[in-house]
């Protein structure tokens, strides 16, 4: 595999008018490669909002990291006071999340949108 080659992920703003402010979408392929840039770019993205909804319609594929990078963007919009939740969850975050038992914890905190 050549370097251009690699998996990529990004998010991006979604929102074209103020009503949409805080719309996101994540692309691309959610692996331990890819989602530490990926939460690079949200951190820089979400830090002046107060709710953020993340659309991950846009993931082709992921592992078990993309379990982990909603789990931490919930963590870090949490420790600030604020609000977030995911839209069009792949399956495979689903099965993830059940198979390390935080499936409830997506749903009863009101992770999912």
């Amino acid at each position: 595999m050549q370097a251009n080659d690699r998996p990529t992920a990004t998010i991006q703003a979604v929102g074209a008018n103020q009503d949409e402010k805080g719309r996101f979408l994540v692309s691309g392929t959610l692996s331990f490669d890819t989602v530490p840039d990926l939460m690079k770019q949200a951190k820089r993205l979400f830090a002046s909002l107060d709710t953020v909804v993340v659309d991950l319609s846009g993931v082709g594929s992921c592992n078990s990291a993309g379990l982990a990078v909603v789990l931490e963007m919930a963590r870090l919009m949490r420790k600030q006071h604020k609000t977030i939740c995911f839209r069009e969850v792949p399956e495979q975050i689903h099965t993830f999340a059940r198979a390390y038992s935080v499936d409830k914890e997506l749903t009863q905190a009101g992770l999912l949108c």
